[in-house]
C-alpha cells in the first residue's frame, strides 16, 4: 500500500493470530480410534502368465469390503511383479499395464476407463513433476524418460563426455537397464520372485483414488475392481525389428488403509444413510471418459489444416478435457510406445467448443501458450510442481516406422527432422480445464460446466495443425459424479 495513504483512510481489519504464535492448546479427534493397512489378492489368482509371456489380455479382480472401518481411498495401491521377455531391449511402456479398469460400489459402475494406460500418463506428465516421476514414479511403472536409473558411465572413468551422460527424455539410452530390470531372473534375495516389483497408486489410474471423504464400505457396500491386461503390443516397446515381446504378472494384490472410526460415529454414518429424512451421504468423485475421434489424415507438412475432433458426454460437471495424437499406422504396435508416446503432429493452435462458448475465448496458438493452458487446468500456470514435461518434450513428433532406427518427424527445433535424441519421448498434450475456483484455493465439491444443458453433450476439440502421417486422437473428459446415501438405497449419480 502506498505510504501517501493516510491511516484514517484504510478499510476497517480484523485482527489475527499468526499460527506460529497461536500458543493454544493441541488438536484432537476422537471420532477416529486407529488406521491400519490391509492387503488383499485378486478373486481371479495372483499370478497371469509365467517366465515373462502370458499376461496378455487377462481379467484380473479384486473384492474389498469391511465390516467397520472407513477405507482411505488415496491409499489404495495395486502391487505386481512384471517379468519381460524377447529379442533386444524389450521394455514396458510407461505406467501401468491395464488397458480396462471398471470399479463398481454394491454393484453400481463409479468409473469404467477404456484405454486406461493411456490417461495415467495423461495425468502424470501434466499432473505430476519431474521430481516425482523421477522417484516415486520409478516404483510405480514410470522409467522412459527417467535418467537416474540408468549406468552408462562406470564410477572412476576419466573419459566422460556430455553426451554419455544420462539426461532427461533420452529414451533410447534408458531401455537397456530398463529390459534388465524386468527380465532378471528368480533370486533368492527377491524371495525367488522374478522380474521388477511395482506399486501405482489408483490416484493415478482413476479419479475414485483422489476422493478426499473417506468411503464407508460397510454402510455402501463393497468395492469391486475389474482389470483387463493391454495386449503385448500394447503394453510392450522395442526399439528394432524383431517386435516379439512379452510379458508375466506375479504377486499380484491390492493395498489400502481402513481408518477405524469410534462406534458412536459409525452408527451415525449409518443412521444419516438409511433415514429418509435429511440429506443422507454424498461423496464427489471424479470420473473419466476416454474416447477416440476420427483419424487427423496427414498432408505431409505442407500447410496448416484444421481439423475437428467431436466427442460425447451427458454430464453437467466436466473439470477438465486433453487430447493426445498417436499414429494411426502404430496404435498397438511393439515398435512403438503408444501408452505415453503423445506426438506434436505439427500442431499450432487449439481451441475447445461447448455449444456457441469457446475455451479459450481465442484459440491458444503456439507451443508456449497451448502449453500454459494445459498446465493451468491443473491448477494455474504458476503451479510450482510444474509438469513431467519440457520444451523439447512438448514439440517432439517421433518416427517408429524406421524398424529399430530412431527418427523423428520434427522437435522443436526444427520443422522438419531434427535432433532423434528425444525419440520416444513426445509429451504433447493440450488441455483446459473448466473449473471456476483453481490454484491454491480450496477446490469446490461442485464445479465444471455443463454438456448435456449447453451442447447437446458434445465437446468439439479443433486443431490447426501439419500432421507428417494420419494420427488418431484420443480425448479425455474428466467429470464430477456423486455417491449418494440415503433411505438405505444407495445410488451413483452423473454421466
Amino acid at each position: 500500500m502506498s505510504f501517501t495513504n493516510e491511516s484514517g483512510s484504510l478499510h476497517p481489519f480484523t485482527e489475527v493470530v499468526p499460527d506460529s504464535a497461536a500458543l493454544g492448546g493441541l488438536t484432537k479427534s476422537s471420532i477416529l480410534t486407529q488406521r491400519r493397512r490391509a492387503r488383499i489378492t485378486p478373486q481371479t489368482g495372483i499370478s497371469y502368465g509365467s517366465s515373462g509371456s502370458g499376461a496378455a489380455n487377462s481379467q484380473i479382480q479384486f473384492l474389498l469390503a469391511d465390516q467397520g472401518g472407513l477405507v482411505d481411498p488415496r491409499s489404495i495401491c495395486i502391487n505386481y511383479a512384471i517379468q519381460t521377455t524377447g529379442t533386444g531391449d524389450e521394455v514396458c511402456d510407461d505406467g501401468h499395464v491395464f488397458n480396462t479398469v471398471q470399479i463398481l460400489l454394491n454393484g453400481q459402475m463409479l468409473d469404467n476407463i477404456q484405454n486406461a494406460a493411456k490417461l495415467t500418463n495423461i495425468e502424470m506428465k501434466l499432473g505430476g513433476s519431474k521430481t516425482y516421476y523421477q522417484t516415486a514414479g520409478s516404483f510405480q511403472g514410470f522409467e522412459l524418460l527417467n535418467p537416474d536409473l540408468t549406468c552408462t558411465v562406470a564410477l572412476g572413468s576419466t573419459n566422460v563426455t556430455a553426451a554419455m551422460m544420462p539426461q532427461y527424455g533420452y529414451v533410447a539410452q534408458n531401455l537397456t537397464d530398463m529390459s534388465a530390470r524386468t527380465a532378471r531372473a528368480a533370486n533368492v534375495l527377491w524371495n525367488g520372485i522374478a522380474g521388477e516389483f511395482r506399486s501405482i497408486p489408483l490416484g493415478l489410474i482413476s479419479g475414485v483414488g483422489r476422493m478426499k471423504q473417506y468411503i464407508p464400505v460397510a454402510v455402501l457396500g463393497e468395492l469391486v475392481f475389474t482389470l483387463i491386461t493391454g495386449s503385448d503390443s500394447d503394453i510392450m516397446f522395442q526399439n528394432n525389428s524383431t517386435l516379439d515381446a512379452t510379458y508375466s504378472l506375479s504377486q499380484v494384490s491390492m493395498t489400502y488403509d481402513v481408518v477405524v472410526p469410534d462406534q458412536r460415529y459409525a452408527d451415525l454414518l449409518r443412521k444419516v444413510a438409511t433415514e429418509h429424512e435429511g440429506h443422507g451421504l454424498t461423496l464427489p468423485f471424479e470420473s473419466t471418459v476416454v474416447t477416440t475421434g476420427g483419424v487427423i489424415s496427414g498432408n505431409s507438412s505442407a500447410s496448416l489444416l484444421e481439423s475437428s475432433i467431436i466427442v460425447s458426454r451427458a454430464t453437467n460437471h466436466l473439470l477438465r478435457t486433453a487430447v493426445v495424437q498417436i499414429p494411426s499406422s502404430l496404435l498397438s504396435s511393439r515398435a512403438y510406445p503408444d501408452q505415453s508416446c503423445f506426438s506434436h503432429a505439427g500442431t499450432f493452435s487449439v481451441q475447445w467448443r461447448i455449444g456457441s462458448q469457446t475455451y479459450p475465448l481465442i484459440a491458444a496458438q503456439g507451443d508456449a501458450d497451448m502449453f500454459s493452458v494445459a498446465l493451468s487446468s491443473y491448477g494455474s500456470v504458476e503451479q510450482q510442481n510444474g509438469s513431467c514435461v519440457n520444451r523439447v518434450l512438448w514439440g517432439n513428433s517421433t518416427n517408429a516406422s524406421t524398424a529399430g532406427t530412431p527418427a523423428v518427424y520434427e522437435t522443436s527445433q526444427a520443422a522438419s527432422g531434427g535432433s532423434v535424441k528425444f525419440w520416444g519421448a513426445d509429451s504433447f498434450i493440450p488441455a483446459y480445464g473448466f473449473q471456476t475456483v483453481k490454484g491454491a484455493a480450496e477446490p469446490l465439491d461442485v464445479d465444471g460446466v455443463s454438456l448435456a444443458g449447453a451442447s447437446g453433450s458434445q465437446l468439439i476439440t479443433t486443431l490447426v495443425s501439419a500432421p507428417y502421417v494420419n494420427y488418431t486422437p484420443y480425448v479425455s473428459l474428466v467429470a464430477l459424479k456423486f455417491v449418494s446415501a440415503r433411505g438405505g438405497a444407495v445410488l451413483v449419480q452423473g454421466a
